[in-house]
């Protein structure tokens, strides 16, 4: 076994500094490794803010048109404060801005209120980012029971837009966030009996032409009657969608009215040729990125434009053409927005996105996360896998430094699909070791029960197979300048504070620098365990260093010793190594002998107390067997020897890492897999049918992604690797596809609600509206049509109207089909006249 190299490269970037995981737990980075530790003390401090941090402020919001009733009902909803609030309706239908007005009249009015965009988020990461803004804690993650009791203590209005997480997701975020108001707002129904739910349809078409008339001619709306009536042909063929609207306005006031109402498509492009080379670069990235918030730094690093002075003066004008819309920390394209249809540079998108990532603040890389994430994302779709590694390397430290581990998790799992496809060997040693230590770290914050484990239990339940503290690996626990008690205490910490100080291996590190602007282990007020401290009352900082006296175990001075962080390791596995009991000063010098031969395996100075440790000492592919390691000073009579066992590592077993219980027919279904080799081909397969085939990636885990089957049942699911006994096989549940949800609003004019029983009510929304073959009118609020049954054809009911010149009015019901397209975007509804047997009418009803 040779010498460790003790060279290292420098990433750059803001990810030196210290964190706190859970209560008892630290994770110390620099730039050249991750350190784990235990932390002393009760709970972390932590002191509410006596107002959210500003970042998280809502923006100013514009007044809205034809929205007074929805949002009436969502301020009388939240004032009840005891059940959350979805808005939900299809991309631009004005959900981000009513979201904003509600925002923002309730910050006018005194309420505490945090904002934020969910778009390529994950929900631990929204949660981190809640915490953030109300508490004054920097570089710390709650331990679940704890955030929850501490934000349980707030009293605010928490406004989240763009949430597209799974309903179990949700869930998750309901029950991190119990004293909040919340407001949420998604393309999909995600709420059931523990919130309310309100449908957003499209605009009344009296608003929505007034809408695009102040856009589109100014506030003297002066137009002349063809304008005008291209105008109420647009509202109506858009069926009031917003955003449509919107941007509809923005060409007309471009290029003119009625050119754009002869050809729209025309006009888009010819307005977006004329853009200048700022705006169109700038256009073109927020185009890369569909539906993700690019905040102003990472656009113009994405863009290449000089700073973020000329990306926002890009952003200027693309917001005044509505051809880019703020969202969350920045901006994106809005859907349906006209775009350059240039390919997009995804190895380019990924080298720039690095080179900004190596020198921006931490704040700014945590607000750009789901950047990250969609970059990275694209340049492995593309196979930029180089780039893509890149990104990786220089982004994974960071994002574990600022607690954003939802895209931590991401970045690794594809900067080890691009290393591995770049043959990048270091690399995806690195995201191995990475994955690992994020696992280990995830279980120590919910505090997996360790019980009475000692130092070699404690190493074999954290797992083993690659050095424990390998570069700018973002391991779990992390040491600072205290010094580390024993492996074995390690272990009890962080199952039971309350056990005794009693460790039963010495161990311990030489000390580790402090790095400037993060919180000082050592300097930390602690509360008693269980308790935390006044929120309204900012820690002390009064230093609790640990008593001093000297560890049981240790050798008195002057007499050489030598322990082990572990003394019985898998092959492949890391110890680090501890001398004690010699002069401060002295070269020690440590070497092996054992099956094999021997070997020197790096020196150093002892400390002031006589002290010396060679992280790492044990590592790399030491076969089984039993080894002596020596401590050696200038002296052959100085020296402290320790025994390692090294036993073979156990085959991986064949395993589910992620698999659907159930699944409803014909969906996408998609497993994880581990335990295979690296490159080995595996089979998906349900009962007899395969459904995907896949290659295993560096670290044996493998991705497989199919369709489920079209006929419910149970199905026996099944992973194969190269040979018939490399499986593992469970249980899977196809269920039936769940009936359409109607609800909402149609045709531009019908709002449709469930009345039970799998029958569904259309009333007329907006204004009265007068039938101009009888003249006579339709009131405001009246059902409409009745349908039930199951898709794709409803039997069901319209109601007619008959008169003339307005008088003897009548209303009679008749007969009619409703058959739902594939999309389930559109109803054709076939009726016949109640008084002309025969004669049929046919319309189509667009989803609003």
């Amino acid at each position: 076994m040779a010498a460790r190299d003790t060279g290292h490269v420098s990433f750059g970037g803001d990810n030196n500094g210290a964190v706190f995981i859970g209560d008892h737990n630290t994770v110390h980075y620099t730039e050249e490794r991750t350190i784990i530790a235990a932390r002393e003390g009760g709970p972390v401090p932590v002191r509410r803010r006596e107002h959210p941090d500003p970042r998280w402020l809502p923006r100013g919001a514009a007044d809205l048109v034809g929205r007074d009733r929805e949002l009436t009902r969502i301020r009388d909803l939240l004032a009840e404060r005891g059940a959350p609030v979805l808005v939900h309706g299809p991309p631009g239908i004005g959900k981000t801005a009513v979201l904003s007005r509600v925002a923002r009249d309730a910050a006018d009015a005194g309420e505490d209120v945090v904002c934020l965009s969910a778009a390529g988020l994950e929900t631990e990461d929204i949660v981190q980012e809640l915490f953030e803004a109300c508490y004054d804690s920097p570089g710390y993650l709650p331990p679940p029971e704890r955030l929850r009791r501490l934000m349980g203590r707030v009293r605010a209005l928490v406004v989240i837009d763009d949430y597209e997480g799974s309903a179990e997701s949700l869930e998750r975020l309901l029950d991190a966030t119990p004293g909040v108001g919340l407001l949420l707002a998604s393309t999909r129904r995600l709420l059931g009996a523990e919130g309310y739910v309100l449908p957003l349809g499209g605009l009344a078409e009296a608003d929505a032409v007034a809408l695009v008339t102040e856009e589109a001619a100014g506030p003297d709306g002066a137009m002349t009657g063809e304008e005008a009536d291209a105008v109420r042909e647009l509202c109506r063929a858009a069926n009031g969608h917003p955003r449509t609207l919107l941007q509809a306005a923005a060409l007309m006031r471009a290029s003119g009215v009625l050119s754009v109402a002869a050809d729209p498509d025309t006009a888009a492009r010819a307005l977006v040729a004329s853009l200048d080379g700022d705006a169109s670069a700038a256009l073109r990235a927020l185009a890369a990125l569909p539906g993700v918030p690019v905040a102003t730094p990472a656009l113009a690093a994405l863009a290449a434009l000089p700073s973020p002075d000329e990306a926002e003066a890009a952003l200027a004008e693309l917001r005044r053409l509505r051809l880019a819309e703020p969202a969350g920390p920045g901006h994106r394209l809005p859907d349906g927005a006209p775009a350059p249809h240039a390919r997009h540079d995804a190895a380019g998108y990924a080298t720039r996105l690095a080179a900004w990532v190596r020198t921006a603040p931490r704040a700014e890389v945590a607000a750009s996360a789901a950047v990250i994430v969609a970059v990275l994302r694209a340049a492995v779709r593309e196979e930029a896998h180089d780039p893509a590694r890149a990104l990786a390397r220089a982004a994974a430290p960071l994002l574990g430094r600022c607690l954003r581990w939802g895209a931590w998790g991401h970045v690794i799992s594809l900067g080890l699909t691009a290393a591995t496809n770049a043959g990048a060997a270091e690399d995806v040693a690195y995201f191995e070791d990475a994955d690992k230590a994020r696992k280990r770290a995830l279980g120590m914050l919910l505090g997996l029960h360790l019980g009475g484990l000692g130092a070699t239990g404690l190493f074999a339940f954290l797992g083993k197979g690659g050095s424990l503290l390998s570069a700018q690996t973002a391991v779990i626990a992390a040491a600072t300048a205290v010094a580390v008690t024993a492996a074995a205490f390690v272990g009890l910490r962080l199952a039971n504070p309350s056990v005794a100080d009693t460790p039963a291996t010495a161990v311990s590190a030489e000390p580790q620098p402090q790095v400037a602007g993060d919180p000082p282990i050592r300097a930390v007020r602690s509360d008693p365990p269980g308790q935390d401290r006044d929120p309204a009352h900012e820690d002390s900082g009064q230093d609790t260093t640990r008593d001093q006296r000297r560890d049981p175990a240790t050798p008195p001075a002057g007499t050489p010793g030598l322990t082990l962080s572990d003394d019985d390791i898998v092959s492949g596995g890391s110890a680090d190594a501890r001398a004690s009991g010699f002069e401060p000063g002295e070269r020690i010098t440590f070497s092996w002998t054992g099956p094999g031969g021997g070997g020197d395996l790096g020196a150093r100075t002892a400390d002031a107390r006589g002290r010396a440790t060679l992280p790492d000492a044990v590592h790399g592919d030491l076969a089984a067997g039993r080894y002596t390691l020596t401590a050696q000073g200038r002296d052959p009579g100085r020296r402290g020897t320790a025994t390692l066992t090294v036993r073979e590592r156990p085959a991986p077993r064949i395993r589910f890492d992620r698999a659907p219980s159930s699944v409803v027919a014909g969906t996408a279904l998609e497993v994880v897999a581990a335990g295979f080799d690296a490159g080995e081909t595996v089979r998906l397969t349900l009962g007899d049918t395969t459904v995907a085939t896949a290659a295993a990636g560096g670290s044996g885990t493998v991705t497989l992604r199919g369709t489920a089957p079209a006929d419910t049942g149970v199905y026996r699911l099944t992973v194969t690797g190269r040979a018939a006994d490399r499986f593992a096989t469970r249980e899977l549940t196809v269920t039936p596809k769940p009936p359409p949800d109607l609800s909402g609003g149609w045709g531009g004019y019908l709002n449709f609600r469930d009345v039970g029983g799998g029958t569904w009510e259309g009333t007329r929304s907006g204004p009265d509206w007068v039938e101009p073959n009888s003249g006579c009118t339709y009131p405001a609020g009246g059902p409409e049509v009745h349908l039930s049954g199951r898709p794709p054809v409803y039997e069901g009911e319209i109601r007619w109207i008959y008169g003339s010149g307005g008088q003897d009015c009548a209303f009679e019901w008749g007969a009619a089909t409703f058959t739902l397209s594939e999309d389930g975007d559109s109803l054709l509804v076939r009726a016949e006249d109640p008084h002309h047997p025969g004669r049929w009418m046919s319309q189509t009803l667009r989803r609003n």
